[in-house]
C-alpha cells in the first residue's frame, strides 16, 4: 500500500493542493528513497523528503528530474509582508466584533514557530510593503471556497513555477536552481463564521511550509503538512517530529540536490512485502501518550510515529507499507455521538463485512470490518474512554494478507490501555 492517506479518519478541511506538474504526478517509492538516503546517512528519520521534491520537466524524451528546491541561506531572514484583512460586517459578530490585528498576530506567531523548530535554518523579518517582501501573506476576510462536498480550502500557496532550473552544477549531482514563492493566501472564515486566531495560525503554519519548499503534502495524517485537517482545527503542538525532520533535512541538503528521476514504475516489478510468519511479536516497551491518556504495544520492527493526535505504526515506511495501525483520539462523549457525526463517512469507505459490540480492556467498544475498493480490509475499532473521548483504532492490510495480519492486529488491540 502506498501512502498513509489510506489511514485518514474524518479529515474534512484543507488547503489548496499545489498545482499539478505538466506530466503525471510522481508517486514516491521506497526503492527510490533507499537509493537516495544511502548517499546521505545523516538524514533525520523518519521524514517525508520524497514528497518535498519538485519535478523539473526534461525534453527529448528524457526522464524528468526530481529535485529539492528551497530558499538560499543568503535570502535569510526572509522579508515577509502580512496584508491585514478587511472583515465585512456580514462576518462580524455585532456584539463581539473581531479585531483584524488578532489574525495578523496569529500569522506572526506562526512565523516564530517555524523559526524556533528549524534550529535557525529559517528566519523571517516583517516589512511594511509588499514590494520589499520575499513573501506576501494575504489574509482574506471571506469564506473559504468549497471545491467539493465536505472539503473547504482554507489556504492556498501557488507552487507551479516556484522552482526554476538554471543549469547543472558540474561538481555535484545537483541542479542550479532558483526558488521563489511570491505569496500565499489564508481564508479567515468557513460556513460557521470567522475562524479563531488559533485556527488561522494553523492554516498559516501549513501554507508557510509550502512556501519554504514543500512541493506536495505529508503522507501522515495529523502532521502539520498533511493535506487536510480535522474539524475547525486549532494549534496544538505546531510541527510534528516528522515535519521537523523533513524541513531540517531539506535545509541541510545542498539546494538543488537531485532526489532521482521520475521514471514510470508501472512496468517494473515491485518486490512487495512478505506478510509476517509465526505468532505475533510485540514491542517490549509500550508506546505511551501521557497527554492523550493511552498506551499500546505495537508489532516488533514496525515504524511508529507520534502524530500529535495519537500514533501511526506501519510495516514498511510511511509512504509504502504492507500493513498499518493507527490510533486517533477524538473529543466525543459517547460512541453514539461519534457515529452520529461520522457514521456516513464509514459507510462511504467501502462494503461493511462485519460489525459487533465488544469490550477492550474494560472499555465499551464497537468494531467493524470494511472491504475497501482499493483491495484492502480496514478494521475500525471505536473505544469509549468514559471521560469524553473516543479512540479510533484503524488497522489495514491487503485483503489477501488479512488471515495473517488479523492475529497481529488482535494482539496489538489487546494491549490498548486507556486511562482518565
Amino acid at each position: 500500500m502506498r501512502g498513509l492517506a489510506a489511514l485518514t479518519i474524518l479529515l474534512l478541511t484543507g488547503c489548496a493542493a499545489p498545482s499539478s506538474p505538466s506530466r503525471g504526478a510522481y508517486v514516491p517509492d521506497r526503492r527510490d528513497y533507499a537509493t537516495f538516503s544511502a548517499g546521505f546517512p545523516t538524514l533525520l528519520e523518519p521524514n517525508y523528503l520524497p514528497f518535498m521534491a519538485h519535478r523539473i520537466p526534461q525534453s527529448g524524451g528524457r526522464e524528468d528530474v526530481l529535485v529539492f528546491c528551497r530558499w538560499e541561506s543568503e535570502d535569510m531572514p526572509l522579508a515577509v509582508f502580512i496584508e491585514p484583512p478587511e472583515i465585512p460586517a456580514s462576518l462580524q459578530d455585532e456584539f463581539l466584533p473581531r479585531d483584524p490585528a488578532g489574525f495578523v498576530g496569529a500569522v506572526e506567531h506562526a512565523l516564530r514557530t517555524w523559526e524556533s523548530h528549524l534550529e535557525g535554518l529559517v528566519r523571517f523579518r516583517l516589512v511594511s510593503s509588499p514590494s520589499r517582501a520575499h513573501l506576501h501573506i494575504a489574509l482574506l476576510g471571506q469564506r473559504a471556497p468549497v471545491p467539493e462536498e465536505d472539503v473547504k480550502v482554507l489556504g492556498a500557496t501557488p507552487l507551479a513555477d516556484s522552482c526554476r532550473a538554471i543549469g547543472w552544477d558540474p561538481d555535484a549531482e545537483r541542479l542550479q536552481v532558483e526558488f521563489s514563492v511570491p505569496g500565499l493566501q489564508v481564508f479567515l472564515a468557513d460556513e460557521f463564521g470567522l475562524l479563531s486566531d488559533g485556527q488561522v495560525e494553523w492554516v498559516a503554519l501549513h501554507e508557510i511550509g509550502h512556501a519554504l519548499g514543500m512541493r506536495s503534502h505529508s503522507p501522515i495524517p495529523a502532521d502539520l503538512m498533511y493535506e487536510v485537517v480535522r474539524d475547525r482545527v486549532t494549534v496544538a503542538e505546531g510541527l510534528s517530529g516528522e515535519d521537523v525532520n523533513s524541513f531540517v533535512s531539506l535545509y541541510q541538503l545542498p539546494n538543488g540536490t537531485v532526489f532521482g528521476r521520475a521514471r514510470d514504475r508501472a512496468e517494473e516489478p515491485d518486490p512487495g512485502f512478505d506478510p509476517p510468519t509465526g505468532p505475533p511479536m510485540l514491542s517490549l516497551a509500550p508506546f505511551v501518550d501521557a497527554r492523550l491518556g493511552f498506551s499500546l504495544r505495537v508489532p516488533t520492527g514496525w515504524l511508529t510515529i507520534d502524530t500529535g493526535h495519537g500514533l501511526v505504526a506501519v510495516d514498511g515506511v510511511t509512504w509504502d507499507y504492507a500493513a498499518s495501525y493507527q490510533v486517533v483520539v477524538n473529543r466525543y462523549p459517547t460512541l453514539e455521538a461519534y457515529l452520529e457525526r461520522y457514521g456516513d463517512y464509514y459507510q462511504r469507505r467501502g462494503r461493511l463485512l462485519h460489525r459487533e459490540s465488544m469490550v477492550v480492556n474494560g472499555r465499551r467498544s464497537v468494531q467493524a470490518l470494511i472491504a475497501r475498493p482499493v483491495g484492502t480490509i480496514e478494521e475500525v475499532t471505536l473505544v469509549e474512554s468514559g471521560d469524553g473521548r473516543v479512540l479510533v483504532v484503524t488497522a489495514e492490510c491487503p485483503t489477501a494478507h488479512r488471515p495473517t495480519y488479523a492475529a497481529w492486529f488482535d494482539a496489538t488491540l489487546a494491549t490498548l490501555d486507556v486511562w482518565d
